[in-house]
């Protein structure tokens, strides 16, 4: 999506057009919470309401999978593939071309590594972390927890959307390399806050503080690291190894992604939900710190970074 969305977009809005795209996953998210809620609400049984949620999310990934089917490349593509005759000729050269471009893969592939860490170790305990944070009575009802649950998530989602939409707004005239550093940066400030607050045992009616804090950590990756690691693999590589870079950049991420959620419960078991979230800041500075080690800024003209491409017979030594 992002690749197709880079190429395109109209001119002068690429930022725009791929931070929108992008977006819709806060909307996803939002309305996988709700339709929890609505199945609740009118008595459905538990059994039926993870299916129903499952599928529901399938019939419009099935969608877009027939409608992708149906397009044509764009044009820069086109021009791109022109001379690659057989796959093993484009393997040839696509390596060649990822080889010149390591630097900015190790930027792509580590903060989108680094930030899906603690987007999806925080974001797939969001009511457990609450729990910690606030502890109240529980009732033992598994319908009641999932409410709870679906409501916590709920009011993650509507602090989070704010950054996707502050994103598509801003993102050209803040750059990709400025809003990515400063909202690892920020996430980073918010993660240490929620540690500390906890480990302070404030009083029941200063919970909201820890709450707002911990639903900034969403704002500021949605305004900031979890947009641009999206939009950057598709603006900083030639167009012939763009879309294979970006796959690698995503794998890297969802590696991140299973390494956040497996580690989770035992971290938070060995050494407590502070612990954690501190560690959470931490992981966040270490990507600000691969972001101005390894991140460039996108190129203004995608075809400028077909032009840096080295010779066809280079690529094949």
């Amino acid at each position: 999506a992002a690749t197709i969305a880079a190429e395109g977009a109209p001119p002068g809005q690429r930022g725009r057009f791929i931070a929108a795209v992008f977006s819709m996953q806060g909307w996803g998210m939002l309305l996988s919470c709700l339709l929890v809620l609505l199945l609740l609400a009118v008595g459905a049984p538990l059994e039926w309401i993870w299916r129903s949620v499952l599928m529901f999310g399938a019939i419009p990934s099935a969608a877009v999978i027939f409608i992708r089917s149906k397009m044509e490349e764009t044009e820069i593509f086109k021009e791109a593939h022109e001379e690659q005759n057989s796959f093993s000729s484009h393997f040839a050269t696509a390596l060649g071309h990822i080889r010149s471009f390591w630097r900015p893969l190790v930027g792509t592939t580590m903060t989108w590594l680094l930030l899906d860490v603690t987007f999806y170790g925080t974001g797939s305990f969001k009511h457990r972390i609450s729990s910690s944070l606030a502890p109240g009575h529980t009732s033992g009802d598994p319908r009641q927890e999932v409410w709870e649950e679906a409501k916590v998530a709920s009011l993650c989602c509507c602090l989070a959307i704010p950054g996707y939409l502050l994103s598509v707004a801003f993102i050209d005239r803040i750059g990709r390399y400025n809003l990515q550093l400063w909202g690892f940066l920020a996430m980073a400030v918010n993660f240490f806050a929620v540690s500390c607050l906890s480990s302070m045992r404030l009083p029941a009616s200063a919970h909201w503080c820890m709450f707002v804090c911990f639903g900034f950590t969403f704002l500021f990756s949605n305004f900031g690291p979890n947009t641009t690691t999206f939009m950057l693999p598709a603006e900083v590589y030639p167009t012939l190894v763009r879309a294979t870079c970006h796959g690698l950049s995503a794998a890297a991420g969802k590696l991140g992604a299973v390494i956040g959620t497996v580690a989770f419960s035992p971290c938070e078991a060995a050494f407590g939900i502070e612990a954690v979230l501190g560690a959470c800041g931490c992981v966040c500075l270490l990507g600000a710190l691969f972001t101005v080690g390894f991140t460039r800024e996108a190129a203004e003209d995608l075809r400028e970074l077909d032009g840096l491409l080295p010779v066809k017979s280079d690529a094949r030594q």
